[in-house]
């Protein structure tokens, strides 16, 4: 074989252009359709959007801007969405953290009951420090926690602040946070129990209680129903 054989140049006319497109996928949404990681037990009964979304940008690694957007993909993260349900596609957020349409129906709120609801994140101390945040918490009614008996806050303790009740990325990336100074919900000194690890029983119960009776009194908060019921459930009932 001559030398020069294999530098022979190709003619340009049989470089084609491919057929199909190459196409180019987003690592994070990549990973999404594989598989996300969440447990429906990870909630509490009436946990509000804003504390589910929490849990979950944190067990999946997920960036708050890159969240928000999952959520409504024709939004700017930085100003965000009322997490209420006349505004929120809930499917599509079925879609995304894989939980029962009754528990993402119940963590948002009615837009159709205005002045309502409280514009300021409010939460309860002990609640924070367990991770949790409710529905209940941002009706203008409520002044307590059902399960701590404590005044529910609006301002942060540290710097004074609030927290505007607004999923965008100021507030999905700083979980249990003031946005303002980062500062812990919980800042300043708790009882013991805030240190363990979940809330207890009778706390939930308490929650849930107070969840069924304001579903009873007003149709703006659903019955606290944290799963389907199963073949399990049923049997257990036939038994009592």
């Amino acid at each position: 074989m001559p030398p020069d054989a294999c530098l022979r140049r190709r003619n340009p006319a049989a470089l084609k252009p491919p057929r199909f497109p190459i196409l180019a996928f987003d690592e994070r949404e990549l990973r999404l359709a594989l598989g996300s990681v969440f447990n429906l037990k990870w909630l509490v009964p009436g946990e509000s959007l804003v504390s589910i979304l929490w849990k979950f940008g944190c067990a999946n690694a997920l960036a708050a801007d890159f969240l928000v957007q999952l959520i409504d993909p024709d939004i700017d993260p930085s100003v965000g969405v009322a997490p209420v349900r006349e505004v929120v596609n809930l499917m599509r957020l079925r879609r995304l953290l894989r939980l029962p349409e009754n528990v993402l129906h119940a963590s948002l709120l009615d837009a159709a009951v205005p002045g309502r609801y409280h514009p300021a994140f409010r939460y309860c101390r002990q609640c924070a420090a367990h991770g949790y945040h409710s529905v209940l918490y941002q009706l203008n009614d409520e002044d307590r926690c059902p399960a701590h008996r404590q005044s529910l806050e609006t301002r942060c303790l540290h710097c004074g602040e609030e927290t505007p009740y607004i999923v965008n990325t100021s507030l999905v990336e700083a979980p249990f946070r003031c946005i303002s100074c980062r500062s812990h919900f919980s800042y300043g000194r708790l009882s013991l129990l805030s240190t363990t690890p979940a809330m207890r029983r009778r706390d939930r119960a308490a929650i849930s209680h107070r969840l069924r009776v304001r579903s009873d009194d007003n149709m703006d908060v659903p019955r606290p129903e944290q799963r389907p019921r199963s073949p399990a459930d049923d049997l257990r009932a036939m038994r009592r």
